[in-house]
């Protein structure tokens, strides 16, 4: 035991000297900037805190109290800001030290590779009863549908500026530099200089927003991380994939040209419950999608231009390149002669010279498509133009299209013309260069990330009721029966008439929806053919509500069916994913999808997507809805259920995971989440939302970025593996099913028929400040106004929660269940319970998941919240249940894992959150005072009083930054 705390305080040595390092230079901003008294009530400040958790005392936590109420509000600002800025650095020397410690794995135990990482996946799998030929044939086939999609969401719950985290990655570069053995004195010296520099910069840049950013803002916020890390990560781990199966199943090889790991988006596309994201509004995020990645081949093409000098006296191009030159040089003549005397036998330079023209022409085309669309403010809520017409069919772009690319395989196609002409003359080394802008160009395409469409079910039925009006129909489609719908929504599908003429005038609503549709046929023909795949539709109840969809699509030319025969397939542009969101939806989804599958339109659009059928399920609003136990199980019967109909008819499934950032909203590590999914679900293919603070967290350090995507490929490559049933399994199922029943029970009756609860909720947690955060574009609540828990959304659920230290959505509801399930047979279910901890990944994840949220949560500082709500008497009745079901799950959960203490087989992150809460816990008591002041009121409507106000309500804020970084979580 002393020598794993040796070791481990080894390990951690160079974690603790950065720290130490940032934290003097705080220091000295702290005294330079703010003041020697500033610095000194923040030490204060500290020293108590920290004694606090070493000892508690209530003489300390009055005088800590005291303290803090007699700070008048700019010193209160101060000292916010000292330990937000504190946990901004902390969290960059934790990010720097796992890239440390994944190149130490690398270096010093390439027998022992890093857990989780493609190294350790192949390791593992070798050890498998499987002969090596079967073992090969299987990672291949596994190899050949592989698809990983990250898909990144601008769901607000990132509370860091990204003017802060770009600082960030400059101070995380400074920290590399520090690494070197052979730096000299005076180099050291000018490292120290450069990061007091950025320390200081940090310390006098405003943490909190003064805006709301629009969507286009959160398009730029999420094309800063393809630009920074993900164009140059993706290229680099199938690198590594290719170099590891090389070593583990010689023979076995990633498809020339495939795509095995590429990139989703949602910001932009997501409407659902955002009237923000209008048809040009996603219009111009597909625009600004595509010049990135333009600009990024252009960067890439003017590189390797640079270095591939051959002469075709030593290195002479292939017929292939030959004809390819010659064709380039007869469709573009106004180039060609400059080219050829500029490059005179050079003829891999004179091919990338060519390329980089077309991209230029791709590039200007892209300025120059004129729009018939008005872009207007994005926080306009509907557009007030009366009987706004739907978007006419664009005129062809000037230009010849060959003198563009069209398609991202047109780029790949030359270069692959010229890699291959390499290789045919022995330069291996410059190929495996071309070789990776060619896997990034079959990755990125020409609009990097694939914009998925999300618009909610009602939408859709409001735009055909409308419709169907117009048509004199004797009843319209929102009064329908679902067996009436389908019928005619069937019929419709069918039918080659349009609904409308051209000219037709529709309500505001009703023409938006449509021009939804529009756009995606714009996109398909302007920017790429994969820029939209799927349109998601948010709370499908049934059938129809998918059927809906491909009829309004077909009013945008996105939808034909075929006319010549009863073997041909319908033109289907665009694939229709159900998200079933609700205990309830998920319940019912497996029956939904069986009668879709049933309807024979249905079948013959599967057909014309090689029958994969994609389908989204919500961990977050499961969550919110039924508590964290029975939604993460009703999620795993649903994915059961889902296959099970789809295998009946040859159906392809490819689950989308909406999985939130923290555990109340089915986040946790991907990579054991991954593994613990229903054996035969995954089956190479997942899609899983990225949202908020996690996005820069997993990609904002390339390094990073790496690990990430490496551990989500490992994980898919081994769950997709055949897995045989546990003997076992069927008594694990009836187990959780039962005590699934009882934690559903029992979340109903804390959250739903205890009186009091959501007030307690409004006033024991800043959920109603976190709308003055300013960090997303999306409203917090469906209905403005509203104070039903309905219409709360799950991200301000999760973030209150989060912020005041209670943590509720994670544990809420698991202790009364397994509580109750042990009673009726102690001994045994014990027994039970401890074999499923053991040998069930999908319980193992679970109750691991809720253990990590039981030890970021600390009921003594979220008592210092209850007891300073309005209504104290509320305050105290909720409090106490909450901290007794608190109690009751951390009892359950110490007895079925066998730790002594939480997070004991996790002592990293034991440790993490321990040194950390010192220095929360200010921030917290500070958040504590300024809501009772806030709340109180300052009275009068003169200027002063307001100017009070909004500094109290910015402190408040801060406080909210701050807790967000020490915590690393928001929701």
């Amino acid at each position: 035991m002393e020598q794993t705390q040796r070791s481990r305080r080894a390990k951690d040595a160079p974690l603790r000297a950065d720290i130490r390092r940032l934290g003097d230079l705080l220091g000295e901003t702290l005294k330079k900037l703010g003041g020697q008294q500033l610095f000194e009530t923040e030490e204060r400040v500290r020293l108590l805190c920290k004694r606090l958790r070493a000892m508690p005392s209530l003489a300390d936590e009055r005088r800590l109290k005291r303290l803090l109420r007699n700070l008048d509000l700019d010193e209160t600002i101060g000292v916010i800001r000292a330990f937000a800025v504190y946990f901004q650095l902390v969290n960059i020397a934790e990010q720097h030290h796992r890239i440390r410690r994944k190149r130490h794995y690398e270096l010093h135990t390439p027998n022992h590779p890093q857990r989780g990482s493609l190294a350790d996946t192949f390791q593992r799998l070798s050890n498998d009863v499987a002969s090596p030929e079967e073992m090969s044939h299987l990672v291949q086939q596994i190899i050949d549908r592989l698809e990983v999609v990250p898909v990144m969401t601008a769901h607000p719950t990132e509370a860091a500026r990204r003017t802060l985290l770009m600082k960030h990655r400059r101070i995380a570069d400074l920290l590399a530099a520090f690494d070197r053995r052979d730096l000299t004195p005076r180099e050291r010296d000018r490292l120290q200089e450069r990061l007091a520099a950025e320390v200081e910069l940090i310390w006098q840049t405003d943490e909190v927003r003064q805006t709301q950013p629009t969507v286009l803002d959160e398009v730029g916020n999420g094309l800063y991380y393809f630009d920074a890390t993900l164009f140059d990560a993706l290229p680099t781990l199938l690198e590594e994939l290719q170099r590891r199966l090389d070593e583990s199943y010689p023979g076995v090889r990633l498809r020339d040209g495939a795509a095995p790991i590429r990139f989703g988006s949602w910001i932009g596309g997501d409407r659902d419950g955002n009237p923000y994201v209008t048809p040009e509004v996603t219009w111009e995020a597909l625009r600004r999608q595509q010049r990135l990645i333009l600009r990024k081949y252009l960067t890439a093409v003017a590189d390797l231009s640079q270095r591939l000098s051959q002469s075709e006296r030593f290195a002479p191009p292939t017929e292939e390149l030959r004809a390819s030159l010659a064709e380039d040089a007869r469709l573009m003549p106004e180039v060609a002669d400059e080219i050829a005397r500029r490059n005179p036998e050079e003829p891999y330079r004179q091919k990338l010279s060519f390329i980089y023209v077309r991209l230029e022409n791709t590039l200007r085309r892209n300025r120059d498509l004129a729009s018939a669309l008005r872009i207007e403010s994005p926080q306009t809520l509907i557009s007030t133009r009366p009987g706004l017409p739907i978007i006419a069919l664009l005129t062809r772009p000037k230009g010849a299209s060959d003198r563009v690319y069209r398609t991202g395989r047109e780029l790949w196609e030359d270069l692959r013309l010229i890699r291959d002409s390499l290789l045919a003359n022995q330069a291996t080394h410059a190929a495996r260069e071309v070789d990776r802008l060619m896997r990034q160009t079959a990755a990125f395409d020409l609009h990097l990330a694939t914009l998925d469409l999300r618009q909610h079910s009602e939408r859709h039925t409001a735009a055909l009721a409308e419709l169907t009006r117009a048509l004199g129909m004797n009843e319209d489609y929102a009064q329908m029966a679902e067996p009436a719908r389908v019928a005619w929504l069937t019929e419709e599908l069918i039918s080659p008439r349009p609904l409308f003429s051209p000219d037709a005038r529709f309500s505001d609503e009703t023409t938006e929806t449509l021009n939804v549709f529009r756009v995606a046929r714009r996109a398909l023909d302007e920017i790429s053919p994969g820029a939209i795949r799927t349109y998601i539709v948010s709370m499908t109840r049934d059938a129809s509500d998918l059927l809906a969809v491909l009829v309004l699509a077909k009013q945008a030319g996105l939808w034909q069916w075929p006319t010549d025969g009863d073997g041909a397939l319908p033109m289907s542009r665009l694939a229709v994913v159900p998200l079933f969101e609700t205990i309830d939806d998920l319940r019912r989804a497996p029956d939904v999808m069986g009668r879709l599958f049933e309807n024979p339109v249905y079948q013959k659009h599967l057909q014309a997507h090689a029958n994969l059928q994609e389908i989204m399920i919500g961990y977050s609003d499961s969550s919110k809805d039924g508590g964290i136990l029975t939604s993460a199980w009703e999620l795993y019967k649903a994915q059961e259920r889902l296959w099970a109909q789809a295998r009946a008819r040859g159906i392809e499934l490819r689950l989308f995971h909406g999985r939130g950032g923290s555990i109340g909203r089915g986040g946790g590590p991907t990579h054991e989440a991954i593994l613990a999914q229903p054996p035969g679900t995954v089956a190479g293919r997942i899609k899983i939302t990225e949202q908020g603070e996690v996005i820069s967290s997993k990609y904002g350090l390339l390094e990073i970025a790496l690990r990430n995507l490496e551990m989500t490929t490992a994980a898919v490559i081994a769950a997709s593996l055949p897995r045989e049933d546990d003997a076992r399994a069927a008594r694990w199922k009836e187990a959780m099913e039962r005590i699934s029943e009882e934690a559903f029970a029992a979340y109903r009756r804390f959250v739903r028929e205890t009186e009091g609860f959501y007030d307690y909720f409004t006033q024991a947690t800043p959920i109603e400040e976190l709308q003055h955060l300013r960090i997303g574009s999306r409203p917090t609540k469906r209905k403005v106004g509203s104070r039903s828990l309905d219409d709360l959304r799950a991200i301000p659920w999760v973030f209150g929660w989060t912020q005041s230290r209670h943590l509720v959505p994670g544990w809420l509801a698991v202790g009364t269940a397994l509580e109750s399930f042990l009673r009726r047979s102690p001994r045994a279910h014990l027994r039970l319970l401890r074999e499923m901890y053991r040998a069930w990944p999908f319980f193992h994840s679970t109750l691991s998941n809720v253990e990590m949220a039981l030890a970021k949560a600390d009921m003594q500082i979220a008592r210092q919240y209850a007891t300073r709500t309005s209504d104290k008497k509320l305050g105290r009745r909720i409090f106490r249940l909450l901290a007794a079901e608190y109690e009751r799950t951390r009892r359950m959960v110490l007895a079925i894992s066998g730790e002594k203490r939480l997070l004991d087989n996790w002592p990293v992150l034991q440790r993490s959150i321990a040194v950390r809460n010192p220095y929360v816990d200010p921030l917290s008591y500070l958040q504590v005072e300024l809501l009772a002041r806030k709340r109180a009121g300052a009275s009068g409507a003169c200027e002063a009083a307001s100017a009070e106000r909004d500094k109290l309500l910015y402190a408040v804020l801060l406080t909210i930054n701050g807790i967000a970084a020490g915590l690393r979580n928001t929701g």
